[in-house]
């Protein structure tokens, strides 16, 4: 193990790299350290990395990009320059992995409206990216917005029967009526809107299929269609479902002696829903989608220990390098989607800081005892795909104590540091805020362990800290640029995460890993508010199956108590079949704390039914 000496050393180089020069007193553990030299600042580095991250030149690190393969060799040759051993297939940095990138359309895929002729896909329509390969053909039922919101006392299915129908939907929500709504005004939009939301919805319902219809769209007619790309949905597919443009579905409605304008506006004013079967109109509608699958790589870099005893643990330092690339998939505006995405804060950031923490560690005198592996995971935006790849590949994986994860790190204000998982580590808590008070950071520790790659750690019982500071409105919008970021205060980060770092390091015992409750935040990146009633699973987020399979149970919480434990796949919760997380979310969304429900769960591949009281969540 490190000696008191030798960490002492160790840590007057480190700080070497403050961000400002200034005198300084740290104090950590039993040594106090006073830096009166004016030193190299670590911010020119810092600006480098994110600079060309989030470069043009690199069009935004989608996956499906040119831009993703030279972040990846550049990050690679930075890793080769500071002397770290490659950690990734064979003798390379690299950890290769597939993943779904779209879909694309065969043959055959048709729509044909009563008795009219077909129309002509991708100019009169399109198929969702989200919709099954099938076909239906059925009377259609307007079905208002598609939405199921019973705390609120809205329905749109209520007074309608869809099973074996075609489901016509309109757009969004709402808008709302009162603070107690769980509506948005647009731009902004509640889960409610969202398409697998309204997709998973009309399955739920019986429906064969289902039609969107935008009444809100008022531009070109060639931008009204979300391209199966931009709605393509990787959590299993719900139903038959394609988009059709507005003035053709309203002319084929009147005929038939309807006004969807209307009908919507009735909804809107009168905040109920009017929902109606249209009799007599009948629609033939053919989906033929086929995945398209890329090669993406993790980039991974060891730095072995000095502890003859301790290097045989590691700790691995993370940052996802991945973003949208072009705006086809996760973009938040829409008018945005073929426009250069930079994601400077989202991960240009976190990967910048991750590349200095490898510099800096590296050129320490007297090397870490433990080992330290830094990895820049790819595909993070599509689903923690390399992350979960990672853990569940990485040889070493059994001897990591703790991880750290840097995703969007780049608006430090007021000094202000969210950490996500504090508690996911025994001593974590005390550690984190000791070392921001010595810096001079605020931090913000949250119950939520969050959602990011660190949640592939967490899942397999690995302690976490996830650092974040802060969501913004240039988040997943071309707007998030390099100019935006507050570089010395990613270099503050940097500092935090590195004394942090040691500091565990620097422990004898590694940490003893928490099992936290399973709350949601608005605090992470892109996340939404949750729902109150609580169930206590831990889904594992990187699972792609039908159902969700359950990392854990938080102890004491009601699925502990009804026997749910790691490995079950949750396949139906009370009458709701589940097939993904937003399934599970809106199952828990339609009970009331103290209901009882029957969950049925695959256990080694056989269904085992259990029973759960749910209650309030905190």
């Amino acid at each position: 193990m490190t000696s008191k000496s030798s960490a002492k050393f160790n840590l007057r180089t480190v700080l070497a790299g403050l961000t400002l020069g200034l005198t300084l007193i740290v104090t950590l553990s039993a040594w106090t350290l006073d830096l009166t030299a004016q030193v190299p600042s670590a911010t020119d580095e810092i600006l480098r990395h994110a600079k060309y991250l989030a470069s043009d030149e690199l069009t935004g690190r989608g996956v499906d990009t040119p831009g993703i393969s030279l972040a990846r060799d550049y990050i690679a040759g930075e890793f080769a320059k500071y002397g770290l051993r490659p950690g990734g297939d064979g003798a390379s940095y690299l950890q290769s992995f597939d993943v779904a990138v779209g879909v694309m359309m065969k043959e055959p895929s048709s729509l044909v409206l009563g008795h009219q002729a077909t129309l002509a896909v991708n100019e009169d329509w399109i198929p969702l990216g989200l919709s099954t390969s099938d076909k239906a053909e059925a009377e259609v039922v307007f079905a208002g917005y598609g939405i199921t919101a019973k705390d609120y006392g809205y329905d749109d299915y209520a007074d309608v029967d869809v099973k074996g129908k075609i489901a016509l939907v309109l757009r969004y929500e709402p808008p709302p009526k009162d603070d107690k709504s769980p509506f948005r005004k647009l731009p902004d939009s509640s889960t409610h809107a969202a398409l697998r939301t309204k997709a998973n919805n009309a399955r739920d319902h019986g429906a064969a299929g289902m039609i969107l219809v935008d009444l809100n769209h008022t531009g070109d007619e060639k931008t009204e269609l979300i391209s199966t790309r931009n709605s393509l949905w990787r959590g299993g597919n719900s139903l038959v479902a394609a988009q059709v443009k507005r003035r053709l579905i309203e002319k084929w409605l009147n005929s038939q002696g309807v006004s969807l304008t209307a009908l919507k506006e009735k909804i809107d004013q009168g905040g109920k829903p009017a929902s109606m079967p249209v009799r007599g109109a009948t629609l033939q509608l053919q989906v033929s989608l086929q995945e398209v699958h890329r090669r993406a790589e993790n980039v991974v870099a060891v730095l072995p220990g000095t502890d003859p005893i301790l290097k045989k643990e590691n700790i691995v330092i993370g940052a996802h390098y991945d973003h949208l690339g072009l705006g086809h998939f996760g973009a938040l505006a829409r008018e945005s989607e073929g426009r250069i995405h930079p994601g400077a804060d989202d991960n240009a950031s976190g990967t910048a800081v991750l590349l200095d923490l490898a510099r800096r560690l590296s050129a320490l005198p007297a090397k870490p005892a433990r080992t330290f592996v830094f990895v820049a995971f790819s595909a993070e935006e599509l689903g923690l795909y390399g992350s979960r790849h990672f853990v569940t590949h990485a040889s070493f994986l059994s001897s990591t104590k703790a991880m750290i994860n840097l995703d969007m790190v780049g608006r430090l204000r007021e000094n202000r540091v969210t950490v996500f998982g504090a508690r996911s580590g025994e001593s974590f808590s005390n550690l984190i805020s000791e070392t921001a008070g010595e810096l001079g950071l605020a931090i913000v520790q949250s119950d939520n362990v969050g959602r990011s790659d660190h949640m592939s750690f967490y899942n397999r019982k690995i302690p976490v800290l996830h650092f974040f500071t802060g969501n913004h409105a240039d988040y997943h919008r071309p707007t998030d640029t390099w100019e935006k970021l507050n570089i010395e205060g990613m270099a503050k980060v940097s500092d935090l995460v590195l004394l942090s770092a040691l500091r565990i390091d620097d422990s004898k015992a590694a940490p003893a890993f928490v099992s936290l409750p399973s709350r949601p935040s608005t605090n992470g990146p892109g996340e939404r508010p949750g729902f109150s009633t609580y169930l206590g699973s831990i889904p594992d987020y990187g699972a792609n199956i039908d159902g969700v399979r359950l990392a854990g149970v938080t102890d004491g919480s009601p699925a502990a108590r009804a026997g749910l434990k790691e490995g079950d796949i949750i396949i139906q919760l009370a009458d709701k079949k589940i097939q993904n997380i937003e399934d599970l979310t809106a199952a828990l969304r339609g009970q009331k704390p103290g209901d009882e429900v029957a969950i049925i769960v695959l256990r080694t591949g056989k269904p085992v039914s259990v029973k759960a009281i749910l209650r309030a969540r905190g």
